[in-house]
């Protein structure tokens, strides 16, 4: 009897740990931006590798020395940190200004209710004022509950001061204590003399690279429209590449950029610049005979048109925008783009029917027919999705509570 009312209280018990375990993590957010958040955050990282480009050295572990003829500049290292919990991931962004004599560490975060990212904040050091014999270093460090950026001064080995900083409910705070911080990862170290980058910026600062294409891939990656590039027949998949090598020398053009059709018409004409069209990687029917099509140049493999299938137009589409060597388009982006198309005046009368797709793909092995090579793509690898990523949870942790306590109940029997 005692044994029975011990496995039922413990059986009480593991059901609310584990309906406090599905509370918990209901609201946990992903460690990385997705969809909107992570194209907004990929537009934040390109404007600084444009303004200030990304710090490289010829081998990993370089030092960089400083001079009137050799001032540090460009983007260090970037990354994700979830500085709260329960709140989206924050970008980070470290680099040497050589206008300013600075290194910095930037915080961006992003605003749901505007869809766009905000600076909230600016840590930055001006390495030629430190005093000879001493150097500064920013890290990233971490416990158990928060994350942190740190700023330390030291002179030889020995530790002058640090400053703490974090973000708490989207505002960026310096602690007053210094917080139990139980690892750092030394992100850049500098004095008046030498500046050196404690990762990796060999190769063309690889690791920026590999970042952004995982932001930019993060926002591909949420588009919900079905991609029917495989299942376009030959006629159809000919007509809009013929219609693509056309369009690569577009930079950046958009139909809603002009209010007559004489304007739009002007602004089709431009020279080309020798890219060459490679293959087209996805296509998606956003309705009303509109596709978004995302194709790879002997330039870039980030590059996308809008095109409207139509029997006004020329060669049977009519260009409505075309980014090349960009950031793709998220899910939320492309809805509401369409939206503002079916405003516009400009669109041609859409072609009547749709196109005929085919039930399988073409380049199904059943078929006989092997897929071409296509450019690679680079995707961020999620060990749990964050639709399986409760049910794992909750099943992982009553597993091993039963286990623990099926355990308990046999020592108890044995031990009496």
């Amino acid at each position: 009897m005692l044994k029975n009312r011990i496995f039922r209280l413990l059986s009480v018990f593991c059901s609310i740990v584990i309906l406090m375990s599905c509370l918990t993590f209901s609201t946990v957010v992903a460690d990385e931006p997705v969809g909107k958040m992570a194209a907004v955050y990929a537009y934040v990282l390109n404007n600084y590798l444009y303004t200030y480009s990304s710090m490289h050295t010829e081998n990993a572990g370089d030092s960089l020395s400083i001079s009137e003829d050799n001032i540090p500049n460009g983007v260090v290292y970037s990354d994700i940190v979830n500085f709260d919990a329960n709140e989206n991931p924050y970008l980070v962004i470290f680099l040497a200004d050589s206008g300013y004599t600075t290194a910095s560490c930037h915080v961006w975060k992003y605003n749901e209710e505007t869809e766009n990212a905000e600076r909230i904040a600016i840590l930055d050091v001006n390495y030629n004022q430190i005093p000879l014999g001493q150097s500064g270093v920013f890290s990233l460090g971490s416990n158990a509950e928060k994350r942190y950026i740190t700023y330390k001064v030291f002179e030889g080995d020995e530790l002058v001061h640090a400053d703490y900083y974090t973000v708490i409910d989207g505002d960026a705070f310096e602690y007053v204590n210094a917080p139990q911080v139980l690892s750092e990862t030394g992100v850049m170290d500098f004095s008046s003399e030498y500046f050196h980058p404690n990762v990796d910026v060999s190769h063309y600062n690889q690791n920026i690279g590999n970042f952004f294409d995982k932001l930019k891939n993060s926002a591909a990656d949420s588009v919900t429209y079905e991609d029917i590039a495989e299942r376009l027949s030959d006629e159809d998949e000919h007509q809009i590449e013929e219609v693509l090598k056309n369009v690569v020398s577009y930079t950046d053009f958009d139909i809603a950029n002009y209010t007559t059709m004489d304007e739009y018409q002007n602004a089709l004409n431009v020279e080309p610049n020798g890219d060459r069209f490679y293959l087209i990687s996805e296509a998606y029917n956003l309705g009303d005979e509109i596709y978004y099509v995302r194709f790879s140049t002997d330039r870039s493999y980030y590059n996308y048109a809008l095109l409207r299938r139509s029997d006004m137009a020329d060669n049977g589409y009519q260009i409505l925008k075309v980014r090349t060597d960009c950031i793709p388009l998220s899910d939320r982006e492309l809805k509401q783009i369409k939206a503002d198309y079916d405003r516009n005046t400009l669109l041609y009368k859409k072609s009547k029917g749709t196109l005929k797709l085919s039930k399988t793909s073409k380049y199904d092995d059943s078929d006989g027919l092997s897929e071409p090579t296509k450019a690679p793509a680079i995707h961020i690898e999620k060990s749990l999705k964050s639709s399986t990523r409760l049910p794992a949870v909750c099943l992982g942790g009553g597993i091993a509570i039963a286990l623990l306590t099926v355990l308990w109940v046999y020592l108890y029997s044995d031990n009496n």
